[in-house]
């Protein structure tokens, strides 16, 4: 998509989204800058890309109003779990973005081609990470409910042999724990745990409750 009404493109580079933002910035009130930040941030999370290039190649020099959106906009993608890359060829702009700090932190190269194949290898070994990685506490949160049910399950049934205290007391222990993993599982960024995080709050409330209520 490209917007002719506003200082800056953005479209479609492959699967990564590219921002570029042209000249006319730099020339903008703060007002007006910030106010076009938000419409271009706003704009940035709507698409819901994995990944993408911000392109000041237009720009020959930056001013710090614009590094704090180029930054703002990093941010919003980082924390979307995705990935960023600068494409930039003024070394007005990389002596800027050099002196902040933040050629430390991004990728930054003047080759469209280099920052896609960035993004696309960035991108492929993150959904690798995550395809390896199951959350901790999500599994130990399944556990600790499948657990809660079984002492609830001992406890209602004809052959328990042990105090029936003993077992309440297991359900609501158990209980406890899923409650604490599964919120702790709420700050996952993968959306699927944070459903099952939900999914094992829910169920640790309703059986520490059921557990209380016959203790009680």
């Amino acid at each position: 998509m490209a917007t002719e009404e506003v200082p800056y493109h953005i479209t479609a580079v492959n699967d990564h989204l590219k921002v570029q933002l042209l000249p006319e910035l730099n020339e903008s009130a703060w007002d007006e800058l910030e106010s076009l930040g938000d419409t271009l941030l706003t704009e940035v999370k709507n698409q819901q890309s994995p990944s993408v290039i911000i392109d000041l190649t237009r720009l020959d020099f930056i001013n710090s109003s614009l590094v704090a959106i180029v930054i703002q906009v990093w941010k919003l993608v980082d924390e979307q779990g995705g990935k960023t890359a600068i494409l930039n060829t003024s070394e007005m702009v990389e002596e800027v973005l050099n002196i902040s700090g933040l050629k430390k932190v991004w990728f930054i190269t003047a080759s469209e081609e280099e920052a896609v194949a960035h993004l696309s290898q960035a991108v492929k070994q993150e959904r690798i990470e995550r395809r390896r990685t199951f959350s901790m506490p999500i599994l130990l949160g399944i556990v600790a409910v499948l657990s809660a049910v079984a002492c609830f399950a001992l406890y209602i049934s004809d052959t328990l042999t042990l105090d029936p205290k003993i077992a309440l007391g297991a359900t609501i222990s158990f209980s406890l724990a899923g409650l604490l993993l599964g919120a702790t599982a709420l700050k996952d960024r993968r959306k699927n745990l944070r459903i099952l995080g939900v999914v094992v709050l829910i169920s640790s409330l309703v059986l520490g409750g059921l557990g209380l209520f016959k203790l009680i």
